[in-house]
């Protein structure tokens, strides 16, 4: 595993990026003199739970895991970020440590601007301080969704379901075999978002299967009856 650090002298190119960033202040004016553009590898580690916060990593392509881990060394998937996240903004605006730990699932483009650099950016512009609020919603709205799938749901069996159909929602493809969904997380991973085992979620994957709700090709997961799938939530 490799951290962003590890990266920084051999990994991507530096300067402003060729391609815009669909992010919340991407419209704003001169933020392409603050960003640093990089590509991360897959498994790469932008920064850990505890770290002194240095900035904010805007999510420009790709996926990242976001967790948190106990002292015991259990951990917790809390959720995948996605292309426009502002990965690290709460601790970048605040100067705590960061919160989380956050890790690329696969080839991202990143831009890193520095905490001294949005600060002062935060200060001249309106509406740099607009997209910030609205990342910030983003991200405790997808906060409560999560605290609703963890203790809203009565069985393991309803917690994947719900994940799966938030899944189908958020980055879900249709194809001729159903909606097809690459999460880019083992069962272990899966299992650390709801809370459960390994073997629970294998489990439950194959009685889907079994149910003809979902099938299952490598690391995809191919939703074929969605009504069922949304009846096993109870959404």
């Amino acid at each position: 595993m490799l951290s962003a650090k590890d990266l920084e002298d051999n990994e991507g190119s530096n300067g402003s990026p060729q391609i815009p960033c669909d992010s919340p202040i991407s419209e704003v004016r001169g933020l392409n003199n603050l960003q640093l553009c990089r590509y991360y590898s897959r498994g790469s580690v932008l920064f850990v739970e505890g770290q002194r916060p240095r900035g904010v990593y805007v999510l420009c392509e790709g996926r990242a895991k976001v967790s948190i881990a106990s002292a015991e060394g259990k951990t917790l998937v809390l959720r995948i970020a996605q292309q426009g996240d502002l990965l690290g903004i709460n601790a970048t605006l605040t100067g705590q440590p960061y919160g989380t730990t956050v890790e690329t699932l696969e080839r991202c483009r990143i831009d890193f601007i520095s905490r001294e650099d949005l600060l002062k950016l935060l200060d001249r512009d309106k509406r740099a301080c607009l997209g910030v609020a609205q990342a910030l919603s983003r991200k405790l709205s997808g906060v409560v969704e999560h605290n609703r799938l963890l203790f809203l749901s009565q069985s393991a069996a309803e917690k994947l379901a719900r994940l799966l159909v938030r899944w189908c929602d958020e980055h879900g493809k249709r194809t001729a075999q159903g909606i097809r969904i690459n999460s880019g997380l083992t069962h272990e991973e899966m299992a650390q978002m709801i809370c459960a085992s390994r073997e629970t979620v294998t489990r439950l994957l194959g009685e889907f299967k079994r149910q003809h709700i979902v099938s299952l090709v490598g690391s995809a997961i191919f939703v074929r009856n969605r009504k069922a799938l949304e009846s096993v939530a109870r959404c």
